[in-house]
């Protein structure tokens, strides 16, 4: 099982200005892809229906996100990844990671493929309540 440090996620209730401040300090390129295409995008009962801008500087991804304090009853889970933001790790072995997990009396929120396309996505909080997320590509 490998890890790899993947994205950083900010939740804001401005997303055009958070975007522009972000790209244009820092040079930042947006991501137009298939890897990002989203799902649930539409639906206001389910899932995540904020805009989402994803950018990176060649090497690290960033998805800036409208915040949504709903995700996680919309979702039927206890930790929202949308209200506050999230770091990222992508693994090869989703369902080992949450073994790992439950061996060791962590509790995360599996909310499987929801968001991006083929992205099998697992929410937990470390001590100190940061969020993170876990996901594997392609599933």
């Amino acid at each position: 099982m490998n890890f790899k440090f993947h994205h950083m996620n900010l939740c804001t209730d401005n997303l055009s200005r958070l975007t522009q401040f972000y790209k244009t300090l820092f040079d930042l390129g947006t991501i137009n892809d298939e890897e990002h295409s989203r799902v649930n995008a539409e639906s206001t009962t389910t899932g995540y229906n904020g805009k989402v801008d994803f950018l990176t500087d060649g090497d690290i991804e960033f998805h800036w996100a409208e915040r949504d304090l709903d995700t996680g009853f919309k979702m039927n889970q206890i930790v929202n990844p949308m209200a506050r933001g999230h770091f990222c790790f992508r693994t090869d072995d989703i369902k080992r990671f949450m073994r790992r997990c439950d061996e060791r009396g962590i509790r995360y929120s599996d909310y499987g493929k929801w968001a991006i396309a083929g992205w099998y996505q697992v929410f937990l909080q470390d001590p100190d309540g940061n969020i993170i997320e876990v996901h594997q590509p392609n599933m």
